[in-house]
């Protein structure tokens, strides 16, 4: 484990927002961030750790070729071409949040963790402040029914469940018809979602043939009517359905552009594929292991790759099956969690409120770039930050949108990538922890206190109801809860939006402030 010496040793800065990181693997390691966004010890030890891998790679060719081991690689040979780190880099229990690698021929189920294709969603009402302010208190109690106590009434059939897996929000759009009478359904609008496609990250839709290990969650379906229990959830840790308000637009033309206009009630969702993205990676991560070289030196902190080429790249291009199926889910849940949303505004209003989608993006994923096919890009908590093309139908010539969340209680960005290749066209995806989890709960109770009193939280507990206002031992998970995601867990997001801008990675187009948060 390196010293605190030599990690700041480390850190070679070259601008005022680029920081190369010093390694002894021959390929490019850079860090985004400006003098004043904090860098912490963890972060750069466990991407050091990371990048060590390398070594990892090449001692396992040589095995190969002097005939110590079976053939592992093939004809191939595992490299890292190229690692970026964005602003908000931190330590994670896999590799750092804020992660971004290109790799050549293996791929690495750790890079993308549990959580695949965790992504930001974004819709934009036709509420204004002014609308929602005086129904927050109704609204809460709305959306508390529809999230988390069976009123989403969301029903999908066996077919639909395998369409989604295998084609994501294609998939659910050509098997609509089955529900569109019921429940939720009856807010899905096949035009509008038809149109929406074009700005979903990959149109939504990872096309595979085949269903991974999901044939329970495709038969569990039972009948035609049956409800679904994992599809619209919000999930934990820092997932959440957020109801914003435009607080400033920046950038005239692009907002106006965006159908975006300050004092305009937006929907925040981030969320991923649940327990679905958990299985996969819980299961490549253990053949991954399985199908290591016996008595060769063990990859650090886990870091089992997949060979793409060789005897086991069938593995890798399993776990690429299985990968996309949790995405499409992923997808498809980020969608009916913004349905919700509608639902709840709706309910609440006793009208119909109208959106449209701006734009949704993933953040755990593995691609690769249509300019180089032997490349897979890994992505770990980093947001795309694709520029202008000249050829998408909305995003063409403003670049794509990025969405960059605060707390719960401070504001968050709306930008406009810019195609940064020295970046590999990628940004943040928030500010990132000042404070872990697990040391939430010695934050002192005033300071807890003054900042959550002013929010307007909803979770599956409500500490005002009857039931549970004297049930200490609930409440204490209620608030142990509320600690972990309040404010002060959370680095000032202004340096890394700074960064971003300064290093060309995106432009400021909006800020919103939240008004109401609904957390797992």
């Amino acid at each position: 484990m390196a010293t605190k010496k030599h990690w700041k040793q480390a850190l070679q800065r070259s601008s005022s927002t680029h920081i190369h990181i010093q390694h002894p693997h021959s390929f490019p390691l850079q860090l985004f961030a400006r003098k004043d966004v904090p860098i912490e010890r963890g972060g750069v030890e466990q991407i050091l750790e990371f990048a060590s891998l390398q070594e990892t790679l090449k001692q396992l060719k040589h095995a190969e070729e002097s005939g110590f081991i079976e053939p592992y690689w093939g004809a191939g040979e595992g490299r890292f071409e190229k690692i970026v780190l964005t602003p908000d880099f931190h330590k994670s229990g896999s590799i750092p949040v804020g992660t971004v690698a290109a790799t050549k021929d293996f791929i690495l189920p750790a890079a993308v963790g549990n959580d695949i294709c965790c992504g930001m969603r974004l819709l934009i009402t036709d509420l204004r402040a002014d609308d929602l302010i005086e129904h927050i208190p109704h609204l809460k109690h709305i959306a508390r029914g529809i999230y988390f106590e069976g009123k989403r009434e969301l029903p999908l059939s066996p077919r639909q469940r395998r369409a989604m897996l295998c084609e994501g929000l294609q998939g659910l759009l050509e098997t609509c018809d089955e529900h569109l009478d019921t429940g939720l359904w009856t807010y899905y609008d096949p035009t509008q979602q038809k149109e929406d496609l074009e700005k979903v990250h990959m149109r939504g839709s990872l096309q595979t043939s085949a269903v991974w290990d999901f044939a329970d969650y495709i038969e569990a379906a039972g009948g035609q009517k049956s409800y679904d229990s994992q599809i619209g959830s919000i999930g934990g840790g820092n997932h959440f359905v957020e109801f914003q308000i435009v607080e400033e637009c920046f950038d005239t033309y692009t907002s106006r552009q965006w159908g975006l206009s300050p004092n305009q009630v937006v929907i925040m969702i981030h969320s991923g594929s649940v327990g679905l993205g958990h299985h996969v990676g819980r299961a490549f991560r253990d053949i991954a292991k399985q199908i290591y070289p016996a008595g060769q030196p063990q990859p650090a902190h886990g870091f089992y790759p997949l060979p793409l080429t060789g005897p086991h790249k069938h593995r890798a291009h399993q776990y690429l099956n299985a990968m996309s199926n949790a995405a499409n889910f992923g997808f498809a849940n980020r969608m009916f969690l913004g349905l919700m949303a509608i639902k709840s505004l709706s309910e609440s209003l006793g009208r119909r409120v109208e959106h449209e989608l701006l734009y949704d993006a993933p953040h755990n994923l593995i691609w690769t770039p249509k300019d180089n096919q032997e490349l897979f890009i890994h992505r770990k908590g980093a947001c795309p930050a694709y520029g202008p093309d000249g050829l998408h139908p909305h995003f063409g010539y403003t670049g794509y949108p990025v969405l960059v969340p605060g707390s719960m209680g401070t504001s968050s960005y709306i930008l406009s990538g810019l195609g940064q290749d020295e970046a590999l066209c990628s940004a943040c995806h928030g500010a990132g922890r000042s404070i872990p989890r697990g040391k939430t709960r010695r934050v002192d109770e005033k300071v807890y206190e003054d900042a959550t009193r002013a929010l307007n939280i909803v979770t599956p507990i409500d500490p005002d109801a009857p039931q549970i206002r004297h049930r200490r031992d609930i409440l204490q998970k209620y608030h142990e809860r509320i600690k972990e995601e309040a404010p002060y867990a959370y680095k000032d997001i202004s340096p890394v939006i700074r960064t971003i801008e300064e290093a060309q990675i995106a432009r400021k187009i909006a800020k919103t402030r939240p008004c109401m948060t609904i957390k797992g």
